[in-house]
């Protein structure tokens, strides 16, 4: 990137950073009693007035507010590209790949329940300009071959050939989204090895790596408190990338439980971060700690891709958090319950 374009990228994170949500502002949500109410104060209180805006939030529910809320994220995206060079928005392509992924797994899950129809009550349409995927087609899907259809001139289609069901068989969910999410993976690594700045090049591997390892330890956490697996399964349910050594990565996967897990973790440069940290489950870990390594590099790194990447990594959080509090509310949690939900 030129000095100029460097210096807009960095100041506009920045600013974008600046106007997202204060502890003010999470107080504030947590005692909201209803849905509504919780909508009208993001309309009328915080930055996302933008994406609300003609919302009657009386009679809003949470359906309508998560895409609303999402698109923010990539309307953030496409906002700072227009300052970055060809290899930074490469190197991001795979934010909007996500948005997709998250498409394709909700349609595969009502087709797996019977009742495919029932996409389409759900479907973003507002946020249907950012992938490549048109989500009025997922909506017609009725069967797998549909599936492979709507996506066969799309990235997503080689991954999920292998997984086509046969017949009686019932769609495996979560490897598919296993195997699409590290095919992502792999493409946002490929691009960042033809970057032609080397230190850029270093720099980014290296946040995405972290980022790949806080993910993994989580999805440990979570396969040895839910499920009986063995360790070669739970490896073959990681992201393929990471910090960590294979070595570690297996002792990782062959610990008896949630204690040695962590009592492994703390023994290599994860220790650190996991110490200073603080989080109420076991889900929170990967979020707490991209949490706290991307604050610190989008207020430091003099590098505009990685404040970037940073500021998005911060902006999907945040609306994580606020979905969380919105779905909490609509459940009746209390205000003490809900407060544990915000990652920040």
């Amino acid at each position: 990137m030129s000095s100029r374009s460097c210096n807009a990228v960095l100041a506009k994170s920045r600013a974008m950073y600046g106007k997202c949500l204060k502890d003010q502002d999470y107080r504030q949500l947590v005692e909201c009693r209803s849905v509504a109410e919780v909508a009208g104060y993001l309309k009328t209180r915080t930055c996302y007035s933008r994406a609300l805006t003609g919302l009657n939030e009386t009679e809003t529910h949470r359906g309508q507010l998560e895409p609303l809320l999402r698109q923010e994220v990539y309307l953030d995206v496409f906002a700072l590209s227009r300052y970055t060079s060809d290899d930074a928005l490469a190197v991001s392509d795979f934010v909007t790949a996500k948005l997709g992924i998250e498409q394709i797994v909700r349609c595969l899950m009502m087709l797996n329940i019977g009742k495919p129809e029932e996409y389409a009550l759900s479907m973003p349409l507002s946020l249907d300009k950012f992938t490549e995927l048109s989500f009025k087609d997922l909506a017609g899907v009725r069967s797998y071959d549909d599936l492979l259809r709507v996506t066969q001139r799309t990235k997503y289609y080689q991954v999920l050939l292998p997984f086509r069901p046969k017949e009686g068989e019932a769609i495996r969910i979560a490897e598919i989204d296993i195997a699409l999410n590290n095919k992502n993976y792999s493409m946002a690594m490929e691009e960042i090895s033809k970057l032609k700045n080397k230190a850029e090049q270093k720099e980014l591997r290296d946040l995405f790596n972290s980022v790949f390892d806080f993910e993994n330890l989580e999805r440990i956490l979570r396969l040895k408190k839910y499920h009986a697996l063995d360790s070669k399964t739970v490896r073959s349910m990681l992201i393929p990338f990471g910090k960590l050594s294979g070595k570690v990565m297996d002792d990782l996967c062959s610990a008896e439980d949630i204690h040695d897990v962590y009592e492994l973790a703390r023994s290599t440069y994860l220790g650190g971060p996991l110490s200073k940290l603080q989080y109420y489950d076991n889900t929170q870990i990967s979020y707490a700690l991209i949490n706290a390594y991307c604050k610190h590099h989008l207020r430091l790194s003099p590098n505009p891709t990685i404040v970037m990447i940073s500021y998005i990594y911060l902006k999907q959080i945040e609306v994580r958090n606020i979905i969380n509090l919105i779905e909490a509310t609509r459940y009746g949690l209390s205000a003490d319950e809900k407060q544990k939900l915000p990652v920040r």
